[in-house]
């Protein structure tokens, strides 16, 4: 193992220039959150951004650091590339933090991995693919099959008449991006936030506003109603047999779909207290605002020993 004052971490990261504004702010508050811990900790460092001149992949053959800090989300403003970074890393055999390439695409997938987890008995909300004029239930919520941070979700998107659904079916198509018709569970919303392969804290959505569900302003644009009527609180308020059920559940899934070191789980539970899984995160946000930093705080872990122990256990998987 490097010693601890020789130790030299790349900190990679994507370039801001294939992302909207509030997915900027969140990669610089990311970046800057761990650079003032690597900081403190007096390992040496440096960033490197990821982008489409390529240049990245040149620093990255040299290989004259000992771990790479993997806060990419996707490469030229495509999701996908996420797991076509982790690739790189895999392919040169560099020791990273984070989820490998196989659990990003599968997690991306939504479709996918609603197919993995119900193979292996987890409840998952029915779906189908708007490709023809049957309706198979209502209510439903009309998703992007391989889209993060919740991008063209709107409320709009949830539709409880036959005439709207095909009204908003004629809008998303000219968005060149596919979607898929999931069951609407009109519920409570669960983020399961797990590091090292226990349940850190479960946070729950409080809905303030209909219809219950969390849209691209709600997460990112700190300036919307949306957000301040969507905020997250630690811990749930839940019952004992609820909160086994809700780890049990999650730790499950984290596992089936093979995500690393940390991730975060998205359950609902409807009124007669079945849970649903929802989606997995892989390499959540990070940054001081997210909710998993809510859960490190809730779990009594300092961000500083959260992010020693990622690249401790990346170090580990090099030996």
């Amino acid at each position: 193992m490097v010693l601890k004052n020789k130790l030299r971490v790349c900190l990679l990261f994507n370039s801001s220039r294939y992302r909207d504004k509030p997915d900027r702010e969140s990669v610089y508050d990311e970046v800057n959150a761990v650079k003032r811990v690597l900081e403190n900790l007096s390992y040496s460092y440096f960033l490197l951004p990821v982008d489409e001149s390529y240049l990245w992949i040149d620093r990255l053959r040299k290989k004259d650091f000992d771990v790479v800090f993997n806060l990419c989300e996707d490469f030229e403003g495509n999701p996908e590339g996420e797991s076509w970074v982790a690739g790189v890393l895999e392919a040169f055999k560099i020791p990273y933090t984070g989820s490998p390439p196989r659990s990003f695409s599968i997690c991306l997938d939504k479709i996918k991995a609603k197919i993995l987890v119900s193979f292996y008995g987890i409840k998952t909300p029915s779906f189908f693919l708007p490709d023809s004029d049957q309706i198979k239930f209502l209510p439903l919520i009309l998703k992007p099959i391989r889209c993060d941070s919740s991008l063209f979700i709107e409320k709009k998107n949830v539709i409880y008449e036959r005439d709207d659904y095909f009204k908003i079916l004629e809008e998303i198509k000219k968005l060149d991006v596919e979607f898929f018709a999931e069951e609407y569970i009109d519920g409570r919303e669960f983020n399961v936030s797990i590091f090292e392969d226990r349940v850190i804290g479960i946070g729950e959505v409080i809905f303030k506003t209909e219809p219950r569900i969390l849209t691209y302003n709600s997460k990112w644009n700190k300036k919307s109603e949306e957000y301040h009527l969507t905020p997250v609180i630690y811990p749930a308020q839940l019952e004992e047999d609820k909160i086994g059920e809700i780890k049990s559940l999650s730790l499950k899934v984290f596992k089936i779909l093979e995500m690393r070191d940390y991730g975060r789980i998205d359950l609902r539970m409807n009124k007669s207290g079945e849970i649903y899984f929802i989606e997995a995160n892989p390499n959540p946000d990070i940054s001081v605002d997210s909710g998993f930093y809510k859960a490190l705080n809730y779990a009594g872990i300092p961000y500083s020993v959260f992010i020693e122990r990622l690249i401790e256990r990346a170090l580990m998987r090099r030996l």
